[in-house]
């Protein structure tokens, strides 16, 4: 059962218990019919992340049939590298440390060798669907987990040892930043092919 933002995952349970019906689960957007506000400028991170899947099948599909493993150029990624950088990075980075920020008080965060990530997933040759539904599937949960956060939660901060302090809106704005800049690296790679 999710924890709610005062601490126990039953608190806001028993808080609703005078309602009428089985038990509810509480979802960020609401706590037990109260709604909490969210600044403009959380909203509009938020917005972005759920925005950004819709841009990047809209690149997609202008890359031409069968080209997603050439690369434009040498030394640039391929469509296939680009996505596989992208999901790794909204899911192993973004998308765990928002998490751990959310559940643990001051993370301390790993390291991310990104290039042997990125070589040996390229070497398994995962279909792209599964690359594209789990790039879309992340930005879904991460959008989820932030809807209705409080404004405070947002500052929360963990430490990583090399980049220093990380909260989660500076997470959550990463997210939607790298998802922005490799979907338009897609968009020119297709029209470099």
């Amino acid at each position: 059962m999710p924890r709610d933002y005062n601490g126990s995952a039953t608190s806001c349970l028993r808080r609703c218990a005078g309602r009428v019906g089985p038990p509810v689960r509480v979802m960020h957007a609401r706590l037990c019919d109260q709604e909490v506000v969210m600044s403009p400028d959380h909203r509009a991170i938020l917005d972005q992340i759920r925005f950004a899947p819709e841009a990047l099948r809209q690149a997609l599909a202008t890359v031409p049939p069968g080209a997603h493993d050439r690369s434009p150029r040498p030394g640039e990624w391929s469509v296939r590298e680009t996505l596989v950088h992208m999901r790794n990075s909204v899911v192993m980075v973004h998308g765990l440390r928002i998490r751990r920020l959310l559940y643990e008080r001051d993370p301390v965060f790993a390291d991310y060798d990104e290039a042997t990530y990125r070589a040996e997933d390229l070497r398994r040759g995962e279909p792209l669907e599964d690359l594209v539904r789990m790039i879309v599937h992340e930005h879904e949960q991460i959008a989820g987990l932030l809807d209705g956060l409080p404004d405070d939660r947002w500052a929360r901060q963990g430490r990583h040892p090399e980049l220093g302090p990380m909260s989660v809106e500076f997470l959550a704005r990463r997210v939607a930043e790298h998802s922005l800049e490799h979907t338009q690296q897609i968009a020119e790679t297709a029209r470099a092919l």
